[in-house]
């Protein structure tokens, strides 16, 4: 469904743009005073990595994923992060916190522990599952960091624009999911922008990776890095499997995405038959399709819904449609303590607006490849002069084609002046100026500042890394953190949740997990 500025206006919806909702997922790998990947198990200070609504890990135990509630308030959000920060910074006994998405030097698969989560059926789960993903992609691919942002609009949002379009309730689910597809089809079509201005990994330890490093520049001490690259952690060193390149899951519709996810779901790939679900007893993986569960799932962008513990996302998308969109390809900003920041923020929130107002026709097979070929020039040559992306029906100059969206973006911002930012300076408008600079000058995107520190102190990744950590260190000791109550009693809480989940009869292993894949409806 296609939503004009226009729309939004007439319906009253523009109105609620103060009631968007927000909430961050952020990765942090622990290392030791050397830089090197932690080897002690997630701090117990930090409470159930099962249970805790705060604070968990990810992949493996040194992984740790801080995860804020939901808020209207972008700043209210950041405050909530940065007190997350604090307390595990107090918590992590003179570890630090790496502060890049691509990690620090990993010699081998083994260094890095798969995340434990006790012994009930559902933290036996989360451990196979990523058993699974190391038998897979590897753990060092697994080691690397990011940042999940979840957005959605408020019920009366949607309300307001089923009534201006004349449609019932009954229609209100079926609406919902249209105008979030529509915006992740947009989202995908124009992701090479935010890549462009925020991704932050052009450089990674030369350990990372047994591919050929013919195509890198050497930095010092074993680093590497690819001089006009934006983001590497989304490119071929990354988030890319060539088994889910093909997979080809269609967002043109809820229908099409079920039906497509259910079969990556339950078809079995012979790459995965050929590892075994059993290994000398062991169960190394849940089963051998091309995606374990619906979270193995990698995508720029994934329509989602909250989800019950023991159902699965999949019925509940069906039943229930959409209810935000999860941005999973936000890299870590090495330029802020929490790794993102208010600027990087309102860009989001804008820039979803402009795939929301945008018209979003169907991805057919032609412009997936375009915008498959587009991806790849972005995170890996982003920042070369004169460069090129396809576009329509040629191919176009990336920064005319930047500045063109930027001043689309800008027209939604100046309308949101009087809603959101009544008697204050419009924040939208000015992160938007800060865009624009950037593309005038492509050095002061992430990407480029990272690539002139290193070239200019002759530093390696490591070196630059433990110097960030050290200083975002120092900045949480002179912290005061306004919630380290609630989150020691968060962290109280989920020891006596595990324990009691752990003390339920429950079935056999095998049984639960046989009964849960079958769920899949």
């Amino acid at each position: 469904m296609h939503l004009s500025l226009k729309d939004l206006r007439e319906s009253g919806a523009l109105d609620d743009l103060t009631s968007i909702k927000r909430g961050i997922e952020k990765e942090s790998l622990r290392v030791d005073s050397r830089g090197l990947i932690s080897k002690k198990k997630h701090p117990d200070k930090l409470g159930s990595a099962l249970t805790n609504s705060f604070i968990t890990t990810d992949f493996s135990e040194a992984l740790l994923e801080l995860v804020t509630p939901t808020f209207t308030d972008t700043q209210n959000c950041l405050d909530f992060l940065t007190d997350l920060h604090s307390f595990v910074h107090q918590s992590i006994d003179k570890e630090l916190l790496w502060p890049m998405s691509m990690p620090c030097s990993i010699e081998s698969n083994e260094e890095v522990a798969i995340g434990e989560y006790g012994s009930s059926n559902s933290g036996t789960m989360k451990s196979v599952y990523r058993k699974g993903l190391a038998y897979r992609y590897g753990s060092k691919m697994q080691a690397i960091a990011g940042i999940h942002y979840n957005f959605s609009f408020p019920d009366k949002f949607f309300q307001k624009i089923a009534d201006f379009r004349g449609l019932t309730n009954q229609d209100l689910k079926d609406m919902k999911s249209d105008i979030y597809l529509s915006m992740a089809r947009n989202f995908r079509r124009y992701e090479w922008l935010y890549f462009l201005l925020f991704g932050a990994s052009p450089a990674f330890s030369d350990t990372f990776t047994e591919k050929n490093l013919d195509r890198f520049e050497k930095l010092p001490k074993g680093s590497c890095f690819q001089k006009h690259a934006t983001s590497l952690r989304m490119g071929d060193l990354g988030y890319i499997s060539e088994i889910q390149d093909n997979l080809n899951i269609s967002i043109n519709s809820i229908e099409e995405y079920i039906q497509d996810l259910k079969s990556a779901l339950t078809k079995p790939h012979v790459e995965y038959e050929n590892i075994g679900e059993f290994l000398g007893g062991e169960r190394i993986q849940l089963n051998t399709s091309a995606i374990q569960i619906e979270n193995e799932y990698y995508s720029t962008i994934r329509p989602k819904r909250t989800c019950p513990s023991g159902e699965r996302p999949i019925n509940i998308l069906r039943s229930q449609g959409i209810e935000y969109l999860e941005l999973r390809c936000v890299d870590l900003d090495p330029f802020s303590p929490i790794g993102i920041d208010r600027n990087q923020i309102d860009f989001l929130d804008i820039f979803l607006l402009l795939c929301l107002t945008k018209e979003s026709p169907p991805l057919d097979k032609r412009e997936n490849q375009y915008l498959k070929e587009n991806h790849k020039r972005i995170v890996n040559y982003g920042r070369k002069p004169d460069l090129k992306i396809y576009f329509e029906q040629g191919e176009v100059k990336v920064s005319d084609l930047a500045n063109s969206l930027l001043q689309e973006m800008n027209e939604i911002a100046e309308e949101a002046e009087g809603i959101l930012f009544r008697k204050k300076n419009n924040l939208w408008k000015e992160s938007l100026q800060i865009q624009k600079e950037k593309i005038e000058d492509l050095n002061l995107t992430p990407s480029g500042r990272l690539i002139e520190r290193l070239i200019r102190d002759d530093m390696s990744h490591e070196e630059l890394c433990m110097e960030i950590a050290e200083s975002n260190a120092t900045f949480f000791e002179n912290y005061n953190n306004s919630t380290e109550d609630e989150f020691k009693k968060e962290t109280s809480l989920s020891k006596e949740r595990q324990k009691k989940i752990e003390s339920e009869k429950s079935l056999p292993f095998e049984e639960y997990l046989t009964e849960f894949l079958n769920k899949v409806s």
